[in-house]
């Protein structure tokens, strides 16, 4: 099972919430999130891939590993869960356009 969480960082602890991601053996990846506004707010998040047994394992890391890492001020967590039930996405069929009723 995959979870994600988005961990806001203080501005300059980036070195020291690195070197600690190496106790997290759940962890995946992690993304680097920015967009224009990046150093009008000075923050910086991160999107971390965990992977997991359950979904409450997951939640038990975040609380327990990332929430504590040097550096997080917030995080968020989603969990991909039951995502079985949905069939998969056919990339190359092109949606039919809505037909709005007069």
């Amino acid at each position: 099972m995959r979870g994600y969480v988005l961990a806001d960082l203080k501005v300059g602890a980036e070195t020291e919430f690195f070197n600690a991601l190496g106790s997290v053996p759940q962890l995946l990846h992690v993304y680097h999130l920015f967009d224009q506004f990046d150093n009008l707010f000075d923050r910086y998040e991160y999107l971390l891939e965990l992977e997991g047994g359950s979904a409450e394992d997951l939640g038990e890391v975040m609380r327990t590993h990332i929430r504590h890492l040097p550096g997080v001020e917030r995080t968020a967590m989603f969990i991909a869960k039951d995502l079985g039930k949905f069939p998969p996405m056919d990339r190359n069929r092109r949606a039919e356009p809505v037909q709005r009723q007069s």
